[in-house]
């Protein structure tokens, strides 16, 4: 995941020393970075080593020793160079408490550009903490947002002397060489090495290991390793930087000991909490004077920046390593009485069991969480992928915690750090599957706003529970949700299916009966009371859901939205069956309003309307393709096939992430000759990654969907998305779906994943088990539990400890075709993201090959040579000026196609002339090539 393969900046590293006059040039000794930061990522893990008060010089990257797990290939992110324009910062995060680091290792950063929607503020490096909300800004009328507390990273060094200099997040590029920041997925742990060059010349190799503490929620650790090149005294200065926090006010800042923290109170909600820091210095470090904090001055009234600092002074020779550390607390009174005095304690806490203790438990939680993990052999790129995708999601999730997990997670305040149905839907399923421990979390927030959502919907005239579309801290729809125009937070009716299927969803993983009663149940049957009383009797006995908008925000105050009426007679049947397991009454009235729905339907076309009346218009997201998955509405496979391909073409290419990941799951269950699975598999994920670590974008381009007026710039790191993309291989490739008593597997790999994909550490009802997806045949092994029952399409089998079961591994590019070129390997001299060559030859029209320049070639591998007969393009709305059919035996010399049936050749390649853009804005692509064989038919 190296995204930074030009050379870095190589400034000047020579001391700046005075000679003697008549003396001889002093020969300049080379400090030990540039050696030492290309082996960094081998040496990731800190367990620090003490630093001598006299010895050799060292830089600091030597004092760091290999710890086993934390580095190895897929496991590692690095950068190598410093990209002002790249926002796509580092993040570290332990499901309570996240934190945006900047290329420099330390501090606060505001890189430049705005958040998306709502805020539409500055962007900028924040600290976020979990469930913490306050009034939000002018610009959308105080509606709730997440707060950012102080920034809790920061350790600036100091030059001493006449000439002093400063580093920090600010410090320029130009003022930094042999850098590397290297970020550990496995570990949860960021290191940041370079060599720093003062103003006056003067160099210090600089190493900051940073963390938030998976094991203790509260507490977090950063330590600086510095290396001087110049003898003089410097000063570390340790700031909790008010420069960070948003939707707050000070309250208090002080110190006792070697403890600093800054007491805040948040805007509106008037929550308390803290932020504390104890810095410790190593051995060697002999402080010339004594540290003392110094909070910003206080505004007139008593209030100010909620901030601390607090600085060392001492001595340094030329060439000496010396070591400092801060450990941090914070707390709120979301989590305690006293949360200042909470706070300090962590701090202190985790200084008493130091660097070594704290982070070898740190590494030992985050390696439990790894025990559950995808394996893609033979893919770089996908590889790191999928487990930057996996870091993101564990990143904001934690056991026992009661708040749910934003589109953003804990890395920004886009989405104002709110609640939406993104949880359940996208970042839900593939934690349940994985981590059901994580995922309860996400079910339990709908439980604790349950008297938010009972209020809500008592003041819209309804029964049971009305959830907003989007909530923060108590699920208030008028002082949380953020959309009244268009008004989503009326319309979006369908959170309410989403919701209760995540509760069955849950009980289905777990079959915690005890959970189904206390949490899952009200939640349950507060939903179907709700859909009770917001379908309307039609004359002809069947029921309607009005005035509604689905997940497709470019409609809305529509009738009957086929996903909004499957997703409540869904939940009216869960009810339905929970309640006959819990012994509770379900009125008759929920499963005659589920079987009555109105599904509106296209009997000619096979296809699913998205919605009364729908007439074909583009959509911004996945909607009606949810039918098939998560809903597993009842269908035929033609009309699966139909409806896929039908709305997959008029999705905005433009919109959210996710879509094209729902896409990939219905292609793997409908199993259409081809490879599509690929196709949608691949464009779920390259369009959207960003930076050296693998971030994810909302869009593939500079807004969230191009037909929406109130979309801005796009999310990132958008987890919405990094679930969505996990959710094809833990629930498209594996075709895993959970029933009560057993679960339901149809495995299948597209040719381009021949090498395999496992999935390890997956759960079930207190069962863990491995599934290893071969080319053609897939093994589950049971890896604790008891037995547990598969239901796939070889019938019905057993697996157990030590009695693996080995079912058939689906390959649709493997039906019979008369077309060479379908799901062979393709190439393109130009790509709009996310309509890749491989479309081209996938098998289905619905997807496309599209150029990002007017002139584009496209060429095919056929696997071997053959007597070509027919090469037919089938072209995209937008058809060339022109174009050359060519064929090679050696992909270097190439020929017009000549005769029909004359022509044996390996490589097939069309040369595509069009205009600038097309009607449609687009370049001419191809949704289809065929290569007929000489004597076959068409395909």
């Amino acid at each position: 995941m190296d995204h930074s393969p030009h050379p870095v900046n190589r400034t000047s590293r020579t001391p700046a020393r005075r000679r003697p006059p008549g003396a001889a040039p002093r020969r300049t000794r080379r400090p030990a970075v540039p050696l030492l930061a290309a082996a960094v990522v081998a040496v990731l893990a800190p367990a620090s080593a003490p630093v001598p008060d006299h010895g050799p010089a060292s830089s600091p990257t030597t004092a760091a020793a290999p710890a086993a797990g934390c580095t190895g290939p897929g496991w590692t992110a690095t950068a190598t160079r410093i990209d002002p324009h790249d926002t796509h910062h580092a993040f570290l995060g332990n499901g309570y408490l996240g934190q945006r680091v900047p290329p420099n290792g330390t501090g606060y950063a505001a890189p430049g550009g705005a958040t998306g929607w709502p805020l539409k503020t500055p962007a900028y490096d924040g600290s976020f903490v979990s469930g913490l909300y306050a009034k939000g800004p002018k610009n959308v009328a105080g509606r709730q947002a997440i707060v950012a507390i102080p920034t809790w990273s920061t350790l600036d060094v100091t030059t001493g002397g006449a000439r002093t200099d400063t580093f920090s997040s600010a410090t320029a590029p130009g003022r930094i060489s042999h850098y590397r920041q290297t970020l550990s997925l496995r570990c949860g742990f960021l290191r940041t090495a370079l060599t720093w060059t003062a103003a006056d010349g003067r160099t210090t190799d600089l190493v900051y290991d940073v963390f938030a503490d998976r094991n203790d929620a509260h507490t977090a650790a950063v330590r600086l390793r510095m290396t001087p090149h110049w003898t003089g005294t410097a000063t570390v200065t340790d700031i909790l930087d008010g420069r960070g926090a948003r939707r707050m006010t000070r309250t208090a800042a002080g110190h006792r000991g070697a403890t600093m923290d800054a007491a805040f109170r948040t805007d509106g909600t008037k929550t308390d909490g803290a932020v504390a820091s104890t810095l410790l210095p190593g051995p060697g470090v002999h402080a010339t004077r004594t540290p003392r904090a110094t909070p910003p001055a206080p505004r007139p009234g008593g209030t100010g920046t909620p901030g601390n600092r607090r600085s060392i002074t001492f001595p340094v020779r030329d060439g000496r390593a010396y070591e400092l550390t801060k450990y941090v607390g914070v707390d709120t009174a979301l989590t305690s009485r006293s949360p200042r005095a909470a706070a300090d304690a962590a701090s202190r806490r985790a200084a008493s069991r130091g660097w070594d203790a704290l982070f070898a438990r740190h590494t030992a939680a985050w390696q439990r969480l790894w025990r559950s993990d995808i394996e893609v052999p033979g893919h770089r790129a996908l590889q790191s992928w999928v487990r930057a995708a996996q870091y993101g999601l564990l990143s904001s999730t934690r056991a026992g915690s009661p708040n749910s997990i934003g589109p953003t997670g804990l890395t920004s305040d886009n989405y104002a750090g709110e609640i939406f149905w993104d949880a359940e839907t996208w970042m839900y399923p593939g934690l349940l599957a994985s981590h059901p421990v994580l995922a309860r979390a996400i079910v339990d927030y709908r439980y604790r706003t349950m008297a938010g959502a009972r209020a809500n919907a008592r003041k819209l005239g309804y029964d049971g529970l009305f959830y907003p579309w989007t909530s923060g801290s108590k699920g208030d729809l008028w002082r949380e949700c953020h959309s009244w125009d268009p008004p989503h937070c009326r319309t979006q009716n369908h959170l309410m299916g989403d919701v209760s299927l995540a509760a069955w969803q849950y009980y289905l993983a777990t079959k915690d009966t005890a959970w189904l009663r206390s949490r899952g149940w009200p939640v349950l049957k507060g939903i179907a009371e709700f859909w009770a009383s917001r379908a309307t009797r039609n004359p002809d006995g069947s029921y309607s859901v009005k005035n509604v908008a689905g997940p497709d925000e470019y409609s809305n105050g529509v009738d009957d939205g086929v996903f909004t009426n499957a997703g409540a007679a869904t939940a009216l049947r869960h009810a339905t069956r929970a309640a006959a397991l819990l012994g509770e009454h379900a009125p008759a009235a929920w499963r005659t309003i589920a079987d009555r729905l109105r599904i509106p339907y296209d009997a000619r076309d096979k296809v699913f309307q998205q919605y009364a009346g729908y007439r074909g218009t583009t959509i911004k997201q996945a909607d009606t393709v949810l039918l098939m998955y998560p809903l597993h509405w009842s269908m035929s496979r033609q009309q699966a096939a139909s409806t896929l391909d039908y709305y997959a073409a008029r999705t905005d290419p433009d919109g959210p992430a996710m879509t094209d990941s729902v896409h990939a799951i219905d292609a793997a269950g409908i199993g259409e000759a081809g490879c599509s699975t690929y196709t949608y598999l691949l464009r779920a994920i390259k369009p959207f990654v960003r930076g050296p670590f693998a971030q994810f974008s909302e869009a593939r381009g500079t807004k969230a969907g191009a037909g929406d007026p109130h979309a801005g710039r796009p999310a990132q790191d958008f987890l919405t998305g990094k679930g969505g993309f996990l959710q094809t291989f833990t629930h498209g490739l594996t075709g895993l779906r959970m029933e009560e008593d057993r679960v339901r597997l149809d495995p299948m790999l597209p040719p381009q994943l021949s090498d395999g994909v496992t999935l390890h550490g997956l759960r079930w009802q207190g069962r863990t088990y491995d599934i290893a997806i071969g080319a053609h045949h897939t093994t589950v092994r049971l890896t604790a539990g008891t037995p547990m029952r598969l239901v796939t399409p070889e019938g019905e089998k057993v697996v157990s400890r030590g009695l693996p079961a080995v079912l058939k591994t689906r390959r649709p590019d493997l039906a019979a075709t008369a077309d060479a070129a379908r799901c062979a390997p393709a190439t393109a001299t130009s790509e709009e993201p996310g309509m890749y060559a491989a479309a081209a030859v996938d098998g289905n029209a619905a997807t496309a090959w599209t150029p990002d320049t007017p002139t584009a070639t496209l060429t095919v591998d056929l696997g071997r040579t053959t007597t070509i007969g027919r090469i037919t393009p089938h072209w995209t709305a937008t058809r060339p000026k022109s174009y050359v059919a060519q064929v090679s035996q050696d992909g270097r010399h190439w020929y017009g196609t000549g005769y029909a049936g004359r022509t044996p050749a390996r490589y097939v390649r069309i040369v595509v002339h069009g205009d600038t853009a097309g009607p449609t804005g687009r370049h001419p692509g191809i949704a289809e090539l065929t290569v007929t064989r000489a004597g076959a038919g068409d395909p």
